[in-house]
């Protein structure tokens, strides 16, 4: 077999071969440079990354040395066609590749003219896996999302984002609380050791590789807890996702993608520390099993654990990710796979910090205040298995199976500052609620779809069929330390920290349990109505039932609540998008909002179903072949049955705000982003929402969330000698917010806020980089919560993480 090589040759050229194969004809080349293959390339310098593409796609490749001399290529892992993986690799070196003859040559930008550029522009959007990892890119090829179709972002007619490995590594996003406070238009709300997501004014939904799951329907599953080092990208649909969610809340939904096993052995290890004695391991390796690669594999680890910048605070975060992948024909494709996910937390919070003391003054307490006591705990526990079948049938369709079943648990017990009664801020004179609270939770999901191309009126199109099956239980339990009722004291609250724990639990108080079943059929299609018009159309009918009941095990009864019960709710979907030039588009879509309340009254009721409708207009750009993505939007939702707290009402069983359901809401705004390769080795994920939610009579409704934001993130990797530096950062900005304390205490107001972060990474070898990564560089003392449990909770200090990573 021979061997290729990349070295220079009389003419100062240099030629790679691909392994024992002929050089190919033009036609021919052209038809390879367009078929997606599996490419594996680990971060090295441009001339071998070069050799090792040739060997890779079988396409003979020609390059002056001079030219690739000094000049480094980033990763890439994944389903690309050659051409796209070839411009992924020459992105920021001046340089850019075109079709000669049978070969492709290597050629400087400023000697090409466009006419010839043109053809690499049309081929880079080929590939429509959406596969991030190893790509170096800020934006994505391809999202199936918002309508199970794999389109571009300029071909769907919603707005997403798309947060990919290479902004998770750089900005060293380790959880989805952390990807969403960098995500455009997201609002992150800290209730406790939860949070709230929120776009638009509204909650969002959460998928896991295109699948809605209720697992986080109650507190057995905590989804800001979720590791990010399980999956290759983020995909975030804002406005309302109620095609493939037929829950969809009109905030949108939040799609978590799997990392999938390589065709080629690769892999990483990384370890890093970071302020607060915390530090971090991973490891992450995969490829072929046997020796024809028909059956691959990948497994992760990972491990965080350390101290908060809160008092008496320690928080330990494991992840692990097998994945067994098999290919059982040449068109048949097996996956099962399982995940677990571990976060203990150590002097855990349940509420929040108070705002006012009792005679109506602000509190003054230190950034490190702990309004739990030291021996409270909170640990998360999810178990998930799962499979998927992909069966290609021949002329474009493909069928594919999802089956998931997910066992989550939440362990709590705690003393926490009672916020909604009295506290003397000189005394000390508070109260604490003592109580054990766990939970526990099972998902089982189901989802086969089947889409594909058909022709009709000379044209070809898009057509998509579907059903989904999700049945989610779940029980919650309150336990006290002391007979007869709720375990609540006095207490000096300057003193909390040194109360004593209980040595047990041993008295049930209440039992919450319930049961949810969602049933769905769901069918859309793309049709290619002219050369620039296309338009979607879908419907998703849905069946859904919700029970559940209260044991009051003191005073011996059980009450059965009002069940929630909907039949063959239709929510319809439309999207139009038309190319007003090769560059841009415009588009609309409209879709009903059909979202069953988790939220419960003042009788511990759930509400009825919120309903409504979204519209969204804008204009979307896609720039430089794909690498560059920009949208422009417009949007109104209006909505029934919104829940919102309510002041001054008893609290709950589980110690919760009850909610009212508010008629005619409405909310409105504007949004701009932009994705991807602004200039040659600049990556930047950018946004600035505005948005306004108000009941009819015009009143602003959640004012403790933002009405504006921007979210900017970028990384700049040097050209030339200093190739092996990146330099990048992130600003957060928001507008002002407010909230009026439930006992009527006083209104809390945080002005404008704006957070910067910066990092740097340096790759030593094409397997060795270290990198520094620093949150909240000016110190910025702000809320991350407001309101969530009638008080606040401040976001980190400033932070620094050193990591090192080497990949092999």
């Amino acid at each position: 077999m021979n061997r290729p090589v990349f070295r220079p040759a009389p003419l100062a050229l240099a030629i790679a071969l691909a392994i024992g194969s002929p050089l190919v004809h033009a036609q021919s080349a052209q038809a390879l440079l367009n078929a997606p293959v599996q490419l594996n390339m680990a971060a090295q310098p441009l001339g071998q990354a070069l050799n090792d593409w040739a060997r890779q796609t079988r396409i003979e490749l020609i390059a002056p040395p001079a030219l690739v001399a000094g000049k480094s290529a980033p990763a890439i892992s994944g389903q690309l066609t050659p051409r796209q993986a070839l411009d992924r690799l020459l992105a920021g070196s001046g340089l850019v590749a075109t079709l000669d003859g049978a070969a492709m040559v290597i050629r400087p930008i400023s000697t090409v003219s466009e006419a010839t550029l043109a053809p690499v522009v049309v081929a880079a959007s080929a590939d429509r896996s959406g596969t991030t990892e190893g790509t170096g890119s800020y934006t994505t090829s391809a999202t199936g999302a918002g309508t199970r179709m794999d389109l571009s972002l300029r071909e769907t007619p919603q707005s997403v984002s798309v947060i990919g490995r290479q902004q998770m590594e750089d900005q060293n996003l380790i959880n989805l609380d952390d990807v969403l406070r960098q995500t455009p238009g997201i609002v992150a709300d800290r209730n406790d050791e939860r949070v709230t997501f929120s776009s638009r004014g509204f909650p969002l939904n959460t998928m896991i590789d295109g699948v809605p799951t209720l697992g986080f329907n109650s507190v057995a599953g905590e989804a800001s807890m979720i590791s990010t080092t399980l999956y290759d990208r983020l995909e975030v649909i804002r406005g309302a996702a109620g095609l493939l969610n037929g829950v969809g809340s009109p905030g949108g939904a939040i799609n978590l993608v799997r990392k999938r096993p390589t065709s080629e052995f690769a892999g990483h290890v990384s370890g890093g520390i970071g302020s607060w004695s915390r530090y971090s391991a991973e490891v992450d390796v995969g490829g072929p099993i046997n020796t024809a690669g028909t059956l691959r594999g990948r497994f992760v680890a990972a491990r965080s654990d350390g101290r908060s910048f809160i008092q008496n605070k320690k928080r330990a975060e494991d992840a692990l990710y097998g994945i067994l992948e098999a290919d059982l024909t040449p068109d048949t494709v097996l996956s099962v796979g399982y995940e677990h996910q571990k976060t203990a937390i150590d002097g855990a919070n349940y509420g929040q910090s108070p705002l006012f003391f009792s005679n109506g003054t602000r509190s003054t307490l230190p950034r490190s205040f702990n309004s739990s006591a030291p021996w409270s705990y909170w640990d998360m526990f999810s178990d998930k298995l799962f499979a998927n079948l992909n069966q290609r049938l021949g002329n474009g369709w493909e069928l594919k199976v999802d089956v998931s079943y997910l066992e989550s648990e939440r362990k709590r017990a705690s003393g926490d500052l009672s916020i909604y009664r009295a506290i003397d801020g000189q005394t000390g004179a508070s109260t604490i609620d003592i109580r054990e609270n766990p939970a526990k939770g099972t998902n089982k999901a189901v989802d086969v779809h089947l889409k594909g191309p058909f022709s009709a009126f000379g044209r070809t199109h898009e057509a998509v069929l579907g059903a989904n099956y999700n049945h989610y239980r779940y029980s919650v339990d309150t336990n006290s330390a002391v007979a007869g009722g709720v375990d609540r004291r006095p207490l000096n609250f300057y003193e909390l920290q040194n109360f004593p724990a209980p040595a047990a639990f041993p008295f049930p108080l209440y039992t919450q349990p319930g049961t949810t079943i969602e049933k769905a059929v769901y069918a859309s299609t793309r049709l290619r109505l002219t050369d620039p018009l296309s338009v979607i159309l879908g419907a998703r009918a849905t069946w859904y039932t919700s029970e559940s009941s209260l044991v009051d095990w003191t005073a011996g009864r059980r009450t059965i609540y009002p069940s929630s019960r909907e039949t063959g709710v239709i929510t319809p979907y439309v999207g139009a998008v038309f190319d007003v030039s090769k560059t841009f588009s415009v588009y609309g879509s409209y879709t009903d909002i059909f979202q069953p309340n988790t939220a419960r009254d003042r009788n511990n009721a759930l509400l009825s179903p919120q309903r409504g409708q979204n519209i969204e207009l804008g204009v979307k750009g896609e720039h430089f072949g794909g690498r560059l993505n920009t949208s422009a939007a417009i949007f109104t939702t209006r909505e029934t049955n919104l829940a919102v707290q309510e002041a001054g009402g008893p609290l709950l069983p589980d110690g919760s705000i009850p909610y009212r359901a508010v008629q005619g809401a409405k909310s409105k705004g504007f949004e701009l982003t932009a994705s991807g390769e602004l200039l040659p080795g600049l990556q930047v994920l950018a946004g600035y929402t505005y948005h306004a939610k108000r009941e009819m009579d015009g009143m602003l409704l959640n004012p403790q969330y933002p009405r504006r934001l921007l979210r900017m993130t970028a990384s700049y990797r040097l050209p030339g000698d200093w190739s092996k530096l990146t330099l990048g950062g992130s600003v957060s900005h928001q507008s002002s917010i407010h909230y009026d304390e439930f006992n009527e205490l006083g209104r809390a107001t945080q002005g404008d806020v704006t957070v910067f972060g910066l990092m740097a990474r340096y790759d030593i070898n094409r397997h060795l980089s270290t990198s520094l990564h620093i949150e909240n560089v000016g110190d910025k003392h702000y809320y991350n919560g407001l309101g969530g449990y009638n008080g606040y909770t401040y976001g980190n200090p400033r932070n620094v993480w050193l990591k090192a990573t080497y990949k092999f």
